[in-house]
């Protein structure tokens, strides 16, 4: 949403982000977007915005610009789901951010590290009726891992390194996350440049091994099951190779769903997605690998997994706690 020239509502000027003697907050965040190896930015250039996005110029990474900002939030959704890399979506205030909201929630439903970038009235005006002033923060609070103001320009590097760690599901599950920033705090200069060389949190939870007891329990169940199941979800990418090894070890049955659709080929032998009830209702043994037992799975109901024993396999804790006890949970 193009929100126009703000400088009646903005002291400071929004033709350039240029400041003697330092580096501007819009600076850092486009710097630290190049460290973290972002090489685009899907947006909808708004006057609140205009320094992060001057900057993300300037450094050449490449700016694909929409006619709507749920598009850039569900392109940044796309281009996470399609590379494994942080998507990130650059809206600016008021009607640019809640036109955003619908892609955010479906991000956040499905679990997809994206980073929303927008802006807000500066801090002066925050509370008097300023140019798109809305209660961003709040509204989008309850569908993002992660959602912050930031006031405090001395803490930019701390929140940048929170926000994408939230994004990647170091502490719960991964997902969209929001920042926005005062207009008058993104033309600050910072009292010293961030460091910026070292990328800061993982972009990938931090790995536990899990339970050897856990292990050897899981080996007992599939040993003694005759009729094995294994679901795979969006935490199941990447493992082709090792589901292919134990669907042939246990002879199991197979069924992926739209979270993990491609890792097997549909003529794998092992595959019954055509026959996915009844492959459900005969499993004497459900093997949950990176899926969360929502509606696609009846919740895990013992109305349709009938006689089913189960075991989940998850990074991050709706894989493995969710719906349903189990009989063993492995995170790690």
């Amino acid at each position: 949403m193009n929100d126009g020239d703000i400088r009646m509502n903005d002291p400071g000027p929004i033709d350039s982000v240029a400041t003697a003697g330092g580096q501007t907050v819009a600076k850092a965040i486009a710097q630290f977007l190049r460290t973290r190896g972002v090489d685009r930015v899907f947006g909808l250039l708004g006057g609140h915005i205009i320094p992060i996005w001057d900057e993300i110029a300037q450094l050449e990474i490449r700016l694909i610009d929409v006619r709507d900002e749920r598009s850039a939030v569900h392109m940044a959704h796309a281009h996470a789901e399609l590379t494994g890399a942080l998507g990130v979506a650059l809206v600016t205030a008021g009607p640019g951010l809640t036109n955003a909201i619908t892609a955010i929630a479906n991000a956040y439903v499905s679990r997809v590290p994206i980073l929303v970038l927008t802006g807000c009235p500066p801090r002066p005006q925050i509370g008097k009726g300023a140019l798109q002033e809305l209660p961003q923060i709040d509204m989008v609070r309850p569908i993002t891992r992660y959602a912050q103001t930031i006031i405090d320009p001395t803490s930019l590097q701390n929140d940048l390194d929170q926000a994408v760690a939230s994004a990647y599901g170091e502490a719960d599950d991964p997902g969209p996350v929001v920042l926005e920033f005062p207009t008058d705090v993104l033309r600050e200069t910072l009292p010293s440049a961030p460091t910026t060389n070292d990328p800061g949190p993982a972009t990938t939870p931090v790995w536990v091994p899990p339970n050897p007891d856990d292990i050897g329990r899981a080996i007992e169940l599939l040993s003694a099951a005759k009729k094995p199941l294994v679901i795979t979800g969006r935490g199941a990418r990447g493992a082709s190779a090792e589901i292919c090894r134990l669907l042939e070890a246990t002879d199991a049955l197979y069924l992926d769903t739209q979270e993990s659709r491609g890792l097997l080929p549909d003529d794998h032998r092992a595959q019954v997605n055509a026959v996915r009830g009844e492959a459900m209702r005969g499993a004497d043994l459900v093997v949950l690998i990176g899926r969360r037992l929502d509606y696609q799975l009846a919740y895990g109901s013992p109305a349709v997994f009938e006689n089913a024993r189960f075991i989940r396999i998850g990074l991050h804790p709706s894989e493995v706690v969710d719906n349903r006890c189990c009989d063993v949970e492995i995170r790690f």
